[in-house]
């Protein structure tokens, strides 16, 4: 009898309520990890050095600020508020930072960069591990999750049309002189995140259900180090993430830079991001669909083959306006491929933590997440050194009017398009023959079902 106990399906009303708060998130993370920093040597006296040392310095916070987070974060949620006066808390942190981060000021130096760049991380941190952690909670369903993350991920999509859209409007509306991005620019964008964040949060928190919060056991820190080394699934995920996401990381660095220094057409960022946008948006539901065809580990694996294989052929792009069209065309098939990354990785996290408490009866769903988050920051960092080779070995120069020689050029086309690839392709391996796929993920399921009927059974007088 108890091996037909049914799943609980969240109703799409809540997922969407869930789901608001990314779309302010989602105006505010790519523009600070792919353009800002740039904006920053263009325009202050931040330098390339400064810049790369800056990079590692916030990912050694971020080592021990995102598993404090996540701890905390699995140790206070409760039954009548979950999750959400973190996400609270974090959004409210990030609008603060955002509006100092993108003044832009021209006689900002480091330190002022360092500042608000550590409350933004920081902030956003305590808002995505518990909202992350807390979508997990929704449903516990192997499709619905990816469904629900496929709807994060619009979300998150959705907050990147503002900021991709916001250049041209201003332009055409006669406030800025081009398409570029420029501290005006990002001045009016952080007006728009002062008023998204705090309006959308408030939605959330009204009228988002606040998830399973069952009676697990918390995990202490002291554990989470022990319970991570025994569990093979999490090991091999964050093996896959950790790989890949290196090459995402000098990918989102040297976006900018590759498109307005090298190619020469900066002006045109802003419809490269647009189509980028576009493209991953309708990608997220086709890859939902395509989970609930092959499962999550094989989707992802598909996905990521696919998207390594794209930015190889952008070498043989010329400089020039010339360039416009074929970049177009591979920023859209790039972004679709790469639109697996925003829903199967995240969906099968939730699995991983079904898993750890079906083991070990410990629910470090924050934790987890915080791990991945954690992750994809220390990646991107890698970005960040990236810029310091580029100076160092091959001469490479972004400031506003530089002339580079072949050689330093030849060294960004392998950094941007040789090198994302070649590390997606060493994290194949890891999520192929992933240990959780949706049967075992349904034999997972039925066991902690029968498990919370036994304990609901014991409680009853």
């Amino acid at each position: 009898m108890t091996d037909s106990l049914p799943i609980p399906v969240a109703r799409r009303g809540a997922i969407l309520a869930y789901v608001l708060p990314t779309v302010a998130a989602g105006t505010v993370l790519a523009p600070i990890t792919a353009i800002l920093p740039s904006l920053y040597a263009k325009y202050t006296h931040v330098t390339l050095a400064a810049l790369g040392t800056l990079f590692v310095v916030l990912r050694i916070v971020d080592a021990v600020s995102d598993p404090l987070v996540g701890y905390w974060s699995d140790r206070t949620r409760s039954a009548r508020f979950g999750r959400k006066p973190w996400v609270i808390a974090g959004a409210l942190v990030c609008s603060v930072s955002v509006w100092f981060l993108f003044r832009i000021p021209p006689t900002a130096g480091i330190a002022y960069l360092a500042a608000w760049s550590l409350l933004f991380y920081f902030g956003y941190t305590v808002h995505e591990v518990p909202h992350m952690a807390w979508g997990s909670e929704i449903t516990p369903d192997y499709e619905q999750r990816a469904q629900l993350f496929s709807f994060r991920s619009m979300a998150e999509t959705t907050g990147g049309f503002i900021y991709t859209l916001l250049p041209p409007i201003l332009f055409y509306i006669g406030v800025t002189h081009s398409t570029d991005y420029t501290p005006t620019v990002f001045r009016y964008l952080g007006f728009a995140v002062l008023i998204l964040f705090p309006l959308m949060i408030t939605i959330a928190a009204r009228y988002a259900p606040t998830g399973d919060v069952a009676a697990t056991a918390r995990g202490d820190l002291r554990g989470l180090l022990s319970s991570t080394l025994r569990n093979p699934p999490l090991l091999r995920f964050l093996a896959a993430y950790l790989v890949a996401g290196a090459g995402t990381g000098v990918f989102a660095a040297l976006f900018f830079p590759y498109f307005d220094s090298y190619l020469h057409i900066g002006d045109k960022v802003a419809y490269l991001l647009l189509t980028a946008m576009i493209a991953q948006f309708v990608a997220q539901p086709f890859w939902a669909k395509i989970v609930s065809l092959i499962g999550k580990h094989r989707c992802w694996a598909y996905g990521w083959i696919a998207n390594s294989l794209v930015l190889v052929p952008m070498i043989f792009i010329k400089p020039g306006p010339s360039a416009v069209w074929p970049v177009m065309i591979a920023m859209a098939i790039y972004s679709f491929t790469n639109g697996v990354s925003t829903v199967a990785p995240w969906a099968l996290l939730a699995d991983v933590v079904d898993y750890e408490i079906m083991k070990n009866g410990v629910d470090r769903a924050a934790n987890y997440y915080a791990f991945m988050l954690f992750l994809a920051k220390m990646t991107a960092s890698v970005g960040g050194l990236v810029f310091v080779f580029l100076g160092a070995v091959f001469g490479y120069k972004i400031a506003d009017g530089a002339v580079n020689t072949d050689f330093a050029n030849h060294g960004m086309l392998i950094a941007f398009c040789v090198v994302p690839s070649a590390f997606q392709m060493l994290a194949i391996p890891f999520i192929w023959n992933f240990p959780i796929d949706r049967r075992r993920h349904d034999i997972i399921r039925r066991k902690l079902a029968r498990r919370e009927a036994l304990q609901a059974a014991r409680a009853t007088p």
